[in-house]
């Protein structure tokens, strides 16, 4: 079990439950992280892994888990710094389904502005989820919007987990899902690195 935690929120069960998996979907997902500096034990390639590897991967999971499909291409570019941290990036991916996910991840934006900004849209409703707390539902005839305390699924993830391991459960992220999350974040630093579309 990896903590994947994005995927046990409630507001991301709820644009789940709205989405009809047999229709391709277009995400947008845009996260305000800030600049954290080299001396921090993140930036540590040894240590911490890179923000890549350390923080990405959770974004790129709760992409493939909104799609409910496995990628097909994956591409990456970086701002070129003079650390090579890669930690300015965006981050392009297409699933087999035909789903289509752009996932930026900035070091370099204000402290002022919302961390996450998550857009799903497809077949007219588009899903606007601002920092784990406000879920906007637009459609072509009326729009919702629900307020919620942030909740990024962190209790329930352990939950689940625990109610697993006491009832002989499946693990609540399958293997092979851990498994292809991991290999995409792997795939983003290769891709920027040299410059290639990683293809599945």
């Amino acid at each position: 079990m990896v903590g994947f935690n994005r995927r046990f929120s409630p507001q991301i069960k709820i644009i789940k439950k709205n989405i009809n998996n047999n229709i391709p979907l277009s995400i947008n997902y845009r996260i305000n992280a800030g600049f954290i500096p080299n001396s921090h034990w993140v930036q540590d390639k040894e240590l911490g892994g890179g923000r890549i590897i350390g923080e990405v991967c959770h974004f790129i999971d709760l992409v493939m888990y909104i799609t409910n499909s496995a990628p097909v291409t994956l591409y990456a570019t970086a701002m070129p710094d003079v650390s090579n941290n890669m930690d300015t990036l965006s981050v392009t991916i297409r699933f087999k389904n035909g789903s289509i996910a752009n996932v930026q991840f900035l070091s370099n934006g204000s402290k002022r502005m919302n961390k996450e900004y998550l857009e799903v849209s497809s077949n007219g409703i588009s899903h606007v989820l601002d920092d784990f707390k406000i879920l906007s539902i637009y459609t072509n005839s009326k729009n919702k919007k629900r307020l919620f305390k942030k909740n990024k699924g962190h209790k329930k993830e352990i939950h689940d987990f625990l109610d697993a391991i006491k009832n002989g459960y499946p693990t609540p992220i399958p293997f092979e899902e851990i498994y292809i999350s991991t290999k995409m974040t792997f795939d983003i630093i290769e891709s920027i690195v040299n410059n290639k579309i990683i293809k599945y």
